[in-house]
């Protein structure tokens, strides 16, 4: 399992007074440095090696400068409220099991030698010694720019309620992991090298059912889906694209996906709706075997959950032969 090498505390305090734009109010900054040192404690007295390695990667990411962003008070403030999380559940294994709270592990790429991390939900009543779970690997969409800095996505779903974790983690039906990918980049260029280390990181630690295996997202996370299954093809089960749309869709791209069942919805009223109905046609036309497609009427560009629970249990229908 990869380690995480912390930065030493001096470190950490020079990032404090030299933080971006901002600074952040005191209280803020008393938070943040708690938080630290409660997860320095917390992670040299665990002995569970998942734990340890959250611990790690949250701290690192606290501090991290390697993708061009110091903390800025914002950051500060997320971390000091993850602070009452760890205070109250965070630390505790058994939050990690019951609830849909993810792991943050993380990797150096091996591409350009970054640190870089994925989200992982632990399936309903996890147990280490079984194999078979099924995966549910999940692009996220655009936040605009502001998942660029790592901190966003790390401490988003680490505060004491709850947010941020998509219905395909909220669900805890097998793994589910939410790789960072750099943040809001389109999953191009070393995004999308991101995305498939995140992935092959994943496997290094866990052995999932072959036969249950689904990539999905939405928004930018979907068009993601529809341009990375071609790299990865023969690995899914099933994929899904909730309000993206293929670049350059043409019928030659669309026949990459004749041997996947493929599911496709979005709004009737989102800029990207005629992009979406183009790529349903290019994909009847070339024969996708098992296709459904839905266009959600007088809906604009939104994550509606019924249709993400739909999107989900179309996918556990599907299992490769």
């Amino acid at each position: 399992m990869m380690k995480v090498f912390l930065m030493p505390f001096f470190v950490c305090f020079a990032f404090l007074s030299n933080a971006q734009d901002s600074i952040p109010n005191p209280q803020d900054a008393q938070g943040y440095q708690q938080l630290l040192f409660l997860l320095t404690k917390a992670a040299s007295e665990t002995e569970n090696s998942l734990l340890k390695e959250h611990f790690e990667t949250v701290m690192y990411f606290a501090q991290d400068t390697t993708h061009g962003f110091k903390p800025g008070a914002e950051d500060y403030k997320w971390a000091s409220e993850s602070l009452s999380y760890f205070d109250s559940i965070g630390l505790n294994w058994e939050t990690y099991l019951n609830e849909p709270r993810p792991l943050m592990l993380s990797f150096i790429s091996p591409s350009d030698g970054l640190r870089s991390y994925y989200w992982l939900v632990l399936p309903k009543n996890y147990d280490s010694t079984k194999k078979d779970y099924p995966l549910y690997f999940e692009l996220h969409g655009s936040g605009g720019g502001s998942n660029n800095n790592p901190r966003k996505m790390i401490f988003h779903p680490l505060q004491p309620d709850l947010k941020g974790v998509a219905t395909g983690g909220s669900r805890k039906e097998g793994f589910w992991v939410f790789p960072w990918g750099r943040g809001d980049k389109g999953y191009r260029d070393q995004a999308e090298k991101d995305v498939l280390e995140a992935l092959a990181d994943f496997d290094s630690r866990f052995k999932t059912d072959p036969t249950r295996q689904y990539l999905y997202g939405f928004s930018m996370g979907g068009m993601g889906t529809l341009k990375m299954y071609p790299m990865t093809k023969e690995r899914w089960s099933a994929i899904a694209s909730y309000s993206g749309a293929l670049r350059d869709a043409d019928l030659e791209k669309a026949k990459e996906y004749v041997s996947v069942p493929v599911w496709i919805a979005w709004g009737s009223e989102e800029r990207w709706a005629d992009g979406n109905r183009q790529i349903r046609d290019l994909f009847i036309e070339a024969g996708v075997k098992d296709f459904e497609w839905t266009e959600v009427e007088g809906v604009g560009h939104k994550y509606l959950g019924e249709y993400q629970e739909k999107m989900l249990d179309w996918l556990n229908e599907h299992e490769k032969k």
